[in-house]
């Protein structure tokens, strides 16, 4: 990829094409209101002092139904941060600030934010976990859920299923009221029948929460929000 300046704006349709850029990358979502005028300068001139190093790209959510899935619905702008392809961490609500400390975390110049007393940059103030759902996939789940000191409730989907965007926005929601507390993840079965065959998922949306690495249990289709938070708050005090 030619070197690059200045922050890319890209799409769904391309921003796997940006992911495989062979650098790290910085990828800001934003939707309803436009970039705040101090973060996108501090978006440019990371992009222009770390040309060749790290690629910064930005992303409209309102006009990208795809990365919503892929993030949750905010709270607007949200920080996705890339190794190698992958997720390496993401934060919700940034500042200019924690962009540049985010570069310098992937950049292996300083603290991943939120640790050794560098600030939290989810809305919550909690740096234990993100205050929107992760994206989760065959290759990071054992990473992301198994291996998680949090319980984790990974939402089962498909772009496809009505009943699954239907009870997005209860899981989105949850992900904010318990950033902290419990780590909110979702998996598109699509992309990720390992998964799901493992774990035996016959109907779509399946919720799991997992503790200490196994499920501990299991909610199948658009159930009520109140149903799920007894769920999620059972979980919790066991």
């Amino acid at each position: 990829m030619a070197r690059l300046d200045t922050p890319i704006t890209t799409n769904d349709q391309a921003l796997d094409r940006v992911l495989s850029a062979g650098m790290p990358v910085l990828v800001v979502v934003w939707g309803g209101a436009p970039l705040d005028p101090a973060l996108d300068a501090a978006m440019r001139d990371i992009a222009r002092t770390e040309a060749g190093h790290l690629l910064v790209a930005k992303i409209n959510a309102d006009e990208n139904p795809q990365i919503v899935s892929r993030t949750g619905a905010g709270p607007w702008p949200v920080l996705l941060a890339f190794k190698d392809g992958q997720e390496v961490t993401r934060a919700a609500g940034i500042r200019a600030a924690d962009v540049r400390a985010y570069a310098s975390y992937l950049l292996g110049r300083g603290p991943r934010p939120g640790s050794n007393g560098s600030r939290p940059t989810t809305t919550s103030g909690r740096a234990n976990a993100p205050a929107a759902p992760v994206t989760v996939t065959d290759a990071t789940f054992a990473r992301e859920v198994l291996e998680s000191d949090l319980p984790v409730l990974v939402d089962l989907w498909a772009p496809w299923c009505g009943p699954c965007h239907m009870i997005a926005p209860v899981v989105e929601k949850v992900a904010r009221d318990y950033a902290g507390r419990l780590k909110v993840a979702k998996l598109n079965v699509d992309d990720n029948p390992q998964t799901a065959m493992r774990y035996q998922v016959q109907g779509i949306p399946t919720l799991l929460i997992f503790k200490g690495g196994r499920v501990i249990d299991r909610i199948v289709g658009a159930v009520p929000e109140p149903l799920l938070r007894g769920k999620v708050d059972v979980a919790l005090r066991s």
